[in-house]
């Protein structure tokens, strides 16, 4: 009886144990539920809310981009409007003063184009520089005395800025009229668009959008009480500002240095975690302005903290409950479990149970590699598009720490040692592209990318992705920096492209560099280069190392005469129009100035035909002049944009040949235009020639030789003119008078005066009274 007890105690004591294990495993299990809960919870909710808020957030980046892309819309419908209307167009370009006819049309035609866009658009402005006349929706019509310091009173050119790669401003201003005011933003640009000579400023367009839009598009974006969101420019101005703008101005207080590489960067930065908030950023649509989103993360730290309460109550109940189970069990246990003692002592584990468990065992380890050999399988099935996604994570900066870059190296297998490493990007030439069907387009991407997936060579590694358009990116990785192993992968794939395709492709390799989060900096250098393949259409490899002393020292301007050209154009010489443009495809090709600057010289060119068209033979009513620019677009290379504007000009010669009328006298009604139009002007030739797009010594020698004077006597008898008219027609003081007509002394207007009309001023006055 005695050894049963001892038994029973035994039993009782391993009992107790178990329930205690019991209990401390449910716990264990609770916890490690609730701590996987917790972290799974707080990585899905930061990651939903950062995908949210840069989703949200380039909605809202869409509908301020929107209003300044119908604004500039705008001011280009405004500026084109003279290619519509021949009189809108004079006065546009050469106004005469105080034409209210016309100022009164274009009052009209730009009130309809603020009506259509009453949502945003406060008022449209237009301001000619030659008659100082301003248009206004809000005020009319206003003629100022003053020219440059006009706009800047109005402060039109608060900041200066880029849109499209073309100049603009934008300001902050607060518009007046009576008893009416308005606070707006106003998007200017000058006119002609292709112009930076400012002597050649005809005059400015402003679109005045409304304060309260940008407001209204922030509060629709704020959803909750803690959240804000603001628009700052690069000087850290806030434009607006909706929602939790006490917190907003705190953080910019604390912060200052972060929100200023925001700034500096124009949003591009991603995303940050500053204690309980979330701060995204994203461009404005405009170069100088950056939208920053301030997200309160303040219930996700009350959710977690209602898990981890929730983990806590359940650990605590399991606890107690595993006690009370143990406590009854334990008390009732004597009487019932001799039976139990008695079983457990004859049992024994037979040797076909063993083997059972040991044959569970062993399928489930087969089961487990069957799983592991398949996943490896899918894995190496989607290598090739992993590899892409890597790459094209390098090149856009997704991937910005070396670990992230060894992770995915070591999940593609390529984790070899590399010490250097170079961009090739590889195009294939336009025209080509261009002229395949879909079908063969992918096809010859398919076949460039395969070659360089399964390039092998133990000295090198590639890593491709497509970019479309057809074009290829490709970063090599080399063991030692030896440049003879590039030579060898450009020369295998440019045979395997001709014997395979008959294509010779582009390659543009840029210098070496050491670790590969650097691909996306060196990436952007070769994008650069690409704008000149505009201008060496022969040439089919470009090395950036070459490259880089002209690059890093080019120079601001060509030696282009374009005055020569346009002179060619009147005197319709087509073998000096031939190597002017010849020269300057030679010295293009050069690469000594910007890819900017050559763009500009090519749409020069276009332009000075244009004007010559358009102002001295009288024949833009006849011509498309906005398709002539988008002729430009079709063009592959300077070649193709030589010989289109060779052809072009031959043809308008040709038709021009049938014509009576002399380019010269038409030039010399123009020199005469401009001096009547700027006679109270200190004028000079430089000036005329100037406006006409002539040299001064050309328009000198027709003048004379068509009106038989020179432009000096010229300007003399249009004064002498305009006096005597002044002198029957107003009572302006004598010496006020000569200031007007442009004469600098008053003795010399009288001898003159008196040479021509045989009486002094005076008498002619008051001859013309009696």
């Amino acid at each position: 009886m005695k050894k049963r007890f001892n038994c029973l105690n035994r039993f009782d004591t391993i009992f107790n144990r178990l329930i205690l294990s019991f209990v401390v495993l449910v716990v264990a299990v609770a916890l490690f539920i609730g701590i996987i809960l917790t972290v799974q919870f707080s990585v899905n909710y930061n990651k939903k809310i950062e995908e949210l808020e840069n989703y949200r957030l380039r909605y809202l980046k869409n509908n301020v981009e929107a209003l300044f892309k119908d604004s500039n819309q705008i001011i280009l419908d405004i500026i084109n409007l003279g290619n519509q209307n021949e009189d809108i167009q004079k006065y546009l370009y050469y106004p005469m003063e105080k034409d209210m006819l016309k100022a009164v049309n274009i009052l009209d035609f730009i009130k309809v184009i603020r009506t259509q866009k009453d949502s945003f658009i406060s008022s449209i402005e237009l301001y000619t520089e030659k008659n100082n006349v301003h248009i206004s929706t809000f005020t009319g019509i206003n003629f100022s005395s003053y020219r440059e310091d006009f706009l800047k009173e109005q402060g039109v050119f608060h900041t200066e800025t880029n849109y499209q790669n073309s100049k603009r401003w934008i300001s902050h201003r607060v518009l007046t009229f009576g008893n009416r005011e308005h606070r707006v933003y106003t998007f200017a640009a000058k006119y002609p668009l292709y112009t930076e000579n400012p002597s050649m400023v005809k005059g400015y367009v402003a679109v005045n959008i409304k304060e309260d839009v940008f407001y209204r598009l922030l509060k629709d974006f704020i959803t909750r009480e803690l959240d804000a969101v603001a628009i700052m420019n690069r000087q850290g101005e806030i434009i607006a500002i909706e929602g939790n703008t006490e917190g907003f101005h705190t953080l910019l207080k604390n912060k200052k240095e972060l929100i200023d590489d925001i700034i500096a960067d124009g949003g591009r930065k991603g995303n940050y975690r500053i204690g309980d908030r979330v701060v995204t950023s994203q461009s404005a649509g405009i170069e100088d302005w950056v939208i920053i989103n301030m997200v309160s993360t303040k219930e996700y730290f009350d959710e977690t903290r209602k898990i981890q309460m929730n983990i806590l109550y359940f650990s605590c109940t399991v606890i107690v409950v595993g006690i009370l189970i143990s406590y009854l069990f334990a008390r009732n246990l004597y009487r019932p479990f001799y039976l139990i003692i008695n079983r457990l002592d004859r049992m024994k584990f037979s040797k076909k149970a063993r083997e059972s468990e040991y044959y569970y065992i062993d399928r489930a380890i087969e089961e487990l590699y069957d799983r592991a050999i398949e996943k490896e399988a899918v894995l190496y099935e989607n290598r090739n598009i992993i590899k892409r996604d890597f790459v094209l994570n390098l090149l856009s900066a997704k991937i910005t720490n070396e670990k992230e870059v060894d992770d995915k190296l070591t999940l593609l297998g390529c984790n070899l040692s590399f010490n250097s490493h170079y961009v090739l990007i590889i195009k294939l030439h336009q025209k080509i592209y261009n002229s395949l069907d879909e079908l063969t387009r992918n096809l010859l991407i398919y076949n460039m990318t395969y070659f360089f997936d399964n390039y092998s060579n133990s000295e090198g590694r590639c890593l491709s992705a497509d970019l479309f358009d057809g074009t290829v990116c490709v970063v090599f990785s080399i063991r030692e920096d030896d440049k003879r192993e590039l030579a060898v992968l450009r020369n295998k794939f440019t045979d395997y492209m001709k014997i395979n395709f008959s294509v010779d492709p582009i390659i543009l390799q840029s210098i070496g560099f050491t670790k590969l989060i650097e691909v996306h900096r060196n990436y952007q250098r070769l994008e650069k280069l690409i704008d000149y393949l505009y201008f060496i259409p022969h040439v089919y490899f470009l090395n950036e190392e070459e490259l880089k002393s002209k690059v890093s020292n080019l120079k601001e301007t060509m030696n282009i005469d374009f005055e020569v050209f346009s002179e060619a154009l009147v005197s319709r010489n087509i073998g000096q129009i031939d190597i002017i443009l010849k020269n300057f495809i030679t010295e293009a090709a050069e690469l000594t100035v910007s890819a900017e600057y050559l763009n500009g010289a090519v749409l020069k060119f276009v332009f000075l035909y244009n004007h010559f068209m358009r102002d001295i033979m009288k024949e833009s009513k006849n011509k498309n002049d906005t398709q002539l620019f988008k002729d430009i677009n079709d063009l592959y290379n300077v070649e193709d944009f030589y010989f289109w504007f060779m052809k072009l000009i031959e043809t308008t010669f040709e038709e021009l040949s049938s014509l009576e009328e002399n380019p010269t006298k038409t030039v010399v009604q123009l020199i005469e235009k401009v001096i009547m139009e700027n006679l109270e002007e200190n004028l000079s030739l430089e000036f005329i020639a100037e406006k006409v797009f002539l040299s001064p010594k050309y328009i000198s020698r027709i003048f004379k030789e068509e009106r038989g004077m020179n432009i000096t006597q010229f300007m003399t008898e249009c004064k002498l003119k305009k006096a005597a008219k002044l002198l029957v027609e107003s009572n302006l003081p004598l010496e006020e008078l000569i200031k007007q007509v442009g004469f600098s002394s008053s003795n010399y207007f009288i001898k003159k005066f008196k040479e021509k009309y045989s009486i002094t001023p005076v008498q002619y006055r008051r001859n013309s009274i009696t």
